[in-house]
């Protein structure tokens, strides 16, 4: 399973969390506050000791998938980050 982090809105601390790709963790362990957490991007994890010929299809597939899933986050975080009003001073 793949290990992602999190950043806590309330307290700002990270956290790592190791859950299925389908999953979203949302309760911060170190505040307590609930619906607080913001999955973060990651880079991918490529694991080079399974030797097999179809490796590099098998890594064009897990970036596929690391692209696809941390395209949502970066689209939320254009959005949220769009929105927000600047000090131009």
């Amino acid at each position: 399973m793949p290990i992602y982090k999190y950043e806590c809105a309330a307290c700002n601390q990270i956290s790592k969390f190791m859950h299925a790709s389908t999953e979203m963790m949302s309760h911060c362990k170190k505040c307590g506050t609930e619906n607080s957490l913001v999955k973060q991007l990651a880079k991918p994890f490529v694991n080079k000791g399974n030797k097999t010929s179809n490796k590099d299809s098998e890594v064009g597939e897990i970036t596929k998938k690391f692209i696809e899933e941390n395209r949502k986050v970066l689209e939320e975080q254009k959005k949220e980050y769009s929105n927000k009003q600047y000090d131009k001073s």
